[in-house]
């Protein structure tokens, strides 16, 4: 590249705002040219500045290194429907962040309205939750269905939730069985694009009672939920209602503080119409 100036690695670096890494990162993928002087220092022509820049235009969009070369000497049309992949690929990065931000908001909200209130309860229609169990007391679940789809699962968290399933016991009336695991709304599930396969289990849409509780001490004691003395059983118990199967405590947020354990969510219980 006769006729234009020169540069060495540090202030080409330099005015272009990156570091010399970047710079021999790039050359070793064959992708920026220096020439050899005759005193043995490398010199970057003015020109490789306009290529970097181009390949940084392509980076933004998430392209590799590897496909960069042809991204810029294929076809135009080669060119678009390369940047079409690779936006479509950052559309669902975007829609998983915004829904990340929305779950927040949600959460914020829903603390705010809770006014320092430890508890509160509604009777409403819901969405399906979806379940997927991950441990029996204190034993993990060997089932191999699960851990096909576990990370998925808990890599789209804050919109999944953990979750203490409560499974009645028909060998003995009165108490349950609980599975500790993971759990969704059908809603969060699907923009998250999470997987389902045979080891969910699911509560299905219709009329529930829902206890929220909000900085509750122990809020998923074991012991007691097994025997049906959850405060959202009593209260239910209480009000007259009746469940019409199995139970759901979501929980949004942990905290301990001097050894205590205390929660914040919500326990479903759907109800018998």
């Amino acid at each position: 590249m006769e006729g234009f100036k020169h540069y060495r690695i540090g202030p080409f670096a330099r005015y272009l705002c990156v570091t010399t890494s970047f710079l021999k990162h790039y050359e070793d993928e064959g992708l920026i040219s220096v020439v050899q002087q005759d005193n043995g220092y490398r010199y970057y022509p003015f020109p490789e500045a306009a290529h970097i820049l181009e390949y940084m235009r392509l980076h933004s969009y998430g392209v590799p290194l590897k496909e960069m070369r042809t991204a810029v000497t294929g076809p135009t049309e080669t060119a678009f429907e390369n940047i079409d992949r690779h936006a479509d690929e950052l559309q669902k990065k975007a829609d998983r962040l915004q829904a990340i931000v929305d779950e927040h908001r949600r959460f914020r909200k829903w603390y705010e309205d809770m006014a320092g209130d430890a508890s509160r309860w509604e009777v409403k229609k819901i969405d399906p939750v979806y379940f997927l169990p991950h441990s029996e007391g204190q034993e993990f679940l060997d089932d191999e269905r699960i851990y096909e789809i576990f990370p998925a699962w808990s890599d789209s968290m804050p919109l999944v939730k953990t979750g203490l399933y409560v499974k009645k016991n028909p060998k003995t009336p009165g108490t349950n069985d609980i599975f500790w695991g993971l759990c969704v709304t059908e809603s969060n599930l699907r923009k998250a694009g999470i997987p389902v396969n045979d080891a969910v289990w699911k509560l299905p849409s219709g009329p529930a009672f829902l206890y929220h509780f909000c900085d509750l001490f122990r809020p998923t004691c074991m012991k007691d939920v097994r025997v049906n003395r959850h405060p959202a059983f009593e209260k239910m118990r209480e009000l007259g209602f009746r469940a019409s199967g199995d139970a759901l405590i979501a929980v949004d947020m942990k905290l301990e503080k001097d050894g205590v354990k205390r929660g914040f969510g919500r326990v479903v219980i759907p109800m018998a119409e």
